[in-house]
């Protein structure tokens, strides 16, 4: 009995399928835009790769949790300066109130305006707390 093999044939068709195995990692890495594919291809590489991309969404988390803390502090500051413009107003009309040459018609205009005053910081106020 003869058993006929090519062995040329042979080893020309494994050549053949590793460079064809080599080249689809290749198409592979060039279509993903990455190195790493897959595991096998750099098992440390791609343990290093995910710890950076985690350590980037908690940055960005971060980045996020610190613009919505401006904002927040932006809104109070606003809060605030409408406070301290009202409050200011009412200094003046205290002042304007205790002139001699003022009316009780003057002072009951000047009490009127107070007391809206008065009234719109407790409304700011109230209006803080239901955002902060």
């Amino acid at each position: 009995m003869v058993i006929n093999t090519n062995v040329s044939a042979l080893s020309s068709s494994r050549l053949l399928a590793q460079s064809s195995g080599m080249l689809e990692k290749s198409l592979a890495r060039l279509s993903s835009g990455s190195k790493i594919v897959n595991p096998e291809d750099d098992a440390a590489g791609l343990a290093v790769s995910l710890r950076f991309d985690a350590q980037i969404n908690r940055t960005n988390a971060t980045k996020s949790n610190v613009g919505n803390a401006i904002s927040f502090n932006q809104t109070r500051d606003g809060f605030l300066q409408k406070v301290q413009s009202a409050l200011d107003r009412m200094s003046e009309l205290s002042i304007l109130a205790q002139d001699v040459t003022k009316t009780d018609a003057d002072r009951t205009l000047y009490n009127s305006e107070f007391s809206t005053l008065g009234s719109f910081i407790t409304a700011t106020r109230s209006e803080e707390r239901r955002v902060g």
